[in-house]
């Protein structure tokens, strides 16, 4: 940071100095050329020796003399400020330590929301009897014919079922512990995603009508490109929220926002899946009927947050 100061300033008369070094500079000449021309070499070499190292410590004082006569005079000249001719009138630029600007801390919070564009459905087939073989054939065929009524009935995707859990194993009396029969339980999870989200009635009627006889789940989610989408969009609009905050903020203290020093993302609040939970109740028809149940459901609408922390330089 440079501060300039000029006008009425008194600077050093440097003119004094300025002779002083043109003298010496004239006896330095002098003494140059006397010693070089043939009659001072002449008259050196009729002295004595001792005379001639009288001569000679006398000539190296005088030189040291004139050296450090030249230094002062110099030094005279040279300030601790730069001096600068700027239209004639003299100014001084006196160079200080740089300052830490000063700042302003903000926080924005941005939210953005959209509809879910998938649909995550996890259902099952559950079945128990006395012979731990009939028990588990049973299950096997249920589930098959659960999983080809959604694939070739409702027209999803294989990609798009997949077996989440199995278990099959023996259940016990309550009053003595012993083995009264066996369980199998078989369930898979079903995405939904694109056209296929208009077809949620169709999966669970196919299933249950192929005899499925539990719905565990209905999760409403977002795809990952929703997500990304709606994470920008929460991100932009806690940056404008900070934006507007810092700038009322230095209009009210008589501040000017000077730029943007630091931006730190503090976190965003992922949605959860909105969950549809089902009892597990056995849908036992005896009768090959199909039942078109209409099952009602609401996606409603999903809520993304980005929080940031802004800090202005100000001034």
């Amino acid at each position: 940071m440079f501060v300039r100061t000029g006008g009425a300033n008194t600077l050093p008369n440097v003119s004094p100095y300025r002779d002083t070094v043109l003298k010496v500079a004239l006896v330095v000449r002098f003494l140059r050329t006397i010693s070089s021309s043939p009659s001072f070499l002449q008259v050196m070499s009729s002295l004595n020796q001792m005379s001639g190292r009288i001569v000679g410590i006398s000539l190296i004082i005088a030189v040291i003399a004139v050296a450090f006569l030249g230094m002062v005079a110099y030094s005279a000249t040279v300030g601790k400020t730069t001096q600068a001719d700027t239209g004639g009138v003299l100014q001084t630029i006196t160079t200080t330590g740089a300052s830490t600007p000063s700042t302003i801390t903000v926080t924005g919070t941005g939210i953005a929301s959209a509809t879910p564009d998938e649909i995550s459905l996890v259902l099952g087939v559950t079945n128990s009897g006395a012979n731990a073989t009939q028990v588990l054939l049973a299950n096997s065929a249920t589930m098959t014919a659960a999983i080809s009524a959604i694939e070739k009935g409702a027209g999803i995707n294989s990609t798009d079922v997949q077996t989440t859990n199995f278990n099959f194993g023996p259940t016990y009396s309550q009053y003595n512990n012993s083995v009264n029969g066996y369980q199998a339980s078989n369930q898979i999870q079903v995405t939904l995603q694109g056209s296929d989200v208009a077809k949620l009635d169709a999966v669970i009627n196919a299933a249950v009508n192929a005899g499925a006889n539990q719905i565990q789940s209905i999760q409403y989610v977002l795809s990952n490109r929703l997500q990304t989408s709606l994470s920008n969009q929460a991100l932009q609009n806690a940056i404008s929220s900070a934006n507007q905050t810092a700038y009322l903020t230095a209009q009210s203290e008589g501040l000017k926002i000077l730029g943007i020093q630091s931006v730190t993302i503090l976190g965003n609040n992922n949605p959860q899946p909105y969950d549809t939970l089902y009892a597990a109740a056995a849908v036992t028809y005896a009768s090959t009927t199909t039942i078109n149940y209409n099952v009602p459901i609401a996606p409603g609408q999903t809520q993304y947050t980005e929080q940031v922390q802004v800090v202005y330089q100000v001034s």
